[in-house]
């Protein structure tokens, strides 16, 4: 019988999987003037809204009077893996379209976060290079890669939900038995209201941010093999992406 401590597979994930085992993720959609716009105090060499306009990495919205585009997590991925981390425009370019793809949901909010992160451009190109640096030489989930790169983490108004979307997108290797995850508020809702692991916290066995985010990161990648062991195609991202989808709804029916 399955139990809710430690990393053991929640009684209610593989409904969960099941209930959105159809369900695909959506492209985002965002406004490339109201991102001009906002950064407008970013030094215009920089041209951090670049990639936002790039057919290479975003598509226009059919119908779209405003000049609506979207873009998916796999462009963003694409933009990230080809950045030079030494190269400070092509950083904080990936960064921003990163955060457009952030914004499902919370525009605005993302939108700010963004800007007040760019206030100071050298600051964010160190904090971001450095991160990205920190995630991808990780070898194992226990080698203290992950707590240093979110106890490192001090970029202005960027708090771990947006920054955790950095992390997946930046910090992914190829072909790495593991890879940083999303861990936002839609996610935690699921985690606590529908899985009730009781936090992660309660995975950590520690209050300690940090150690938290990496017992997530852990459990949900242990939770997978579980899942497909009993038959079931799910990765941990899938995992993520069904938990952000069902944001804390009420327990699915087996």
């Amino acid at each position: 019988m399955r139990t809710i401590s430690g990393t053991s597979l929640p009684a209610a994930l593989p409904a969960l999987v099941d209930k959105y085992r159809h369900v695909q993720p959506t492209p985002v959609r965002f406004r490339p003037p109201n991102w001009t716009a906002v950064l407008y105090r970013v030094p215009p060499e920089l041209e951090v809204t670049a990639l936002l306009r790039s057919r290479a990495h975003t598509t226009p919205l059919a119908g779209s009077k405003a000049k609506d585009r979207t873009v998916t997590l796999d462009a963003v991925r694409v933009a990230c893996h080809s950045m030079d981390l030494g190269n400070q425009r092509e950083v904080l370019q990936a960064f921003v379209l990163t955060m457009a793809w952030a914004s499902a949901g919370a525009g605005n909010a993302t939108l700010r976060a963004t800007a007040r992160a760019l206030h100071d451009p050298d600051r964010a190109h160190r904090i971001l290079a450095g991160s990205v640096r920190r995630l991808r030489s990780a070898e194992t989930l226990h080698d203290g890669a992950l707590e240093a790169n979110h106890r490192a983490w001090s970029l202005r108004g960027v708090g771990q939900s947006p920054a955790s979307r950095w992390w997946a997108a930046a910090g992914d290797v190829a072909g790495r038995a593991w890879q940083p995850l999303v861990l936002d508020e839609r996610v935690y809702a699921s985690l606590n209201r529908t899985l009730q692991i009781g936090g992660t916290a309660r995975l950590a066995s520690s209050r300690s941010r940090a150690a938290r985010y990496r017992a997530y990161v852990d459990a949900v990648h242990r939770w997978a093999v579980e899942l497909r062991l009993e038959g079931r195609d799910a990765d941990a991202e899938r995992v993520v992406f069904v938990l952000g989808q069902h944001d804390g709804g009420a327990k699915p029916t087996p």
